[in-house]
């Protein structure tokens, strides 16, 4: 009786182990689709708000863009009057 009942430990140790893997293999897939999908959503969420920064930056780098130009514009302007008062006033 006692090699009877060694042998059918072992054989449930096997037959456990056995399902145990055959377990692992079908759960596995799903975990890991799973986890594709979170990181599928995390880096789609991540590629969003780097495309809303990139906008807010570039419209920033525009307006100040803009605005150089504009102050640009505005000097060369007073300074090519500055030069014609000069200019007539023969200084």
């Amino acid at each position: 009786m006692n090699m009877k009942k060694g042998g059918n430990f072992f054989l449930g140790v096997i037959i456990g182990t056995m399902a145990g893997l055959i377990m692992g293999i079908l759960l596995a897939p799903k975990k890991e689709e799973k986890i594709k999908n979170i990181l599928g959503k995390k880096t789609e969420e991540l590629r969003d708000n780097f495309q809303k920064i990139s906008k807010k930056i570039g419209k920033k780098v525009d307006r100040i863009k803009s605005n150089f130009e504009e102050r640009w514009k505005k000097n060369k302007i007073e300074k090519e009057k500055m030069d014609k008062v000069e200019d007539e006033l023969g200084t």
